[in-house]
This record gives structure tokens, C-alpha cells and sequence, in this order.
């Protein structure tokens, strides 16, 4: 389990976590994502998901709930 001072601001909203390390890139989340909270990291070999627009995240949990690969969970409310 990760300590709360290793999450990073881009990994994290009022409502949601997101893993990076869990990400597999299949890119759903973002077509879920009707505020654009979430964004891409492409690069050759280094392809996930991030959190771009924290502020803008209302806690529809469309991400969590398309999400097969379990990379976002319903936080606690603490950042």
C-alpha cells in the first residue's frame, strides 16, 4: 500500500486514485470522462492515464466504473 505522501497530485481528485502502475492504456476511461479530468501519457514505452483537470472532477465515477484493470478506486475525500 502506497504512504499518502507518495500520491501525486496527478494521480488523485476529491473523489477518485488513480494507479498508474495499473494502467494497461486501453484509453476507455477517457470516452467515459465527459469533463476531460483525465488525460494521456504516450510515449513509446511509457503509455498510461493521468489525471490532468483535478478540479474538474464531479465524482461520476464513469472512469471507476470502466475501468477492467481496477487502476482507480473511490478515495477517501483526503488528499
Amino acid at each position: 500500500m502506497r504512504a499518502k505522501l507518495l500520491i501525486r497530485k496527478s494521480s488523485v481528485t476529491a473523489y477518485i486514485q488513480l494507479d498508474t502502475g495499473k494502467c494497461k492504456a486501453c484509453w476507455k476511461c477517457l470516452k467515459g470522462c465527459k469533463n476531460k479530468v483525465i488525460g494521456k501519457v504516450a510515449i513509446l514505452w511509457h503509455k498510461h492515464v493521468r489525471i490532468v483537470k483535478p478540479e474538474a472532477c464531479n465524482g461520476c465515477f464513469n472512469c471507476v466504473n470502466t475501468c477492467q484493470y481496477d487502476a482507480y478506486t473511490i478515495s477517501d475525500g483526503s488528499k
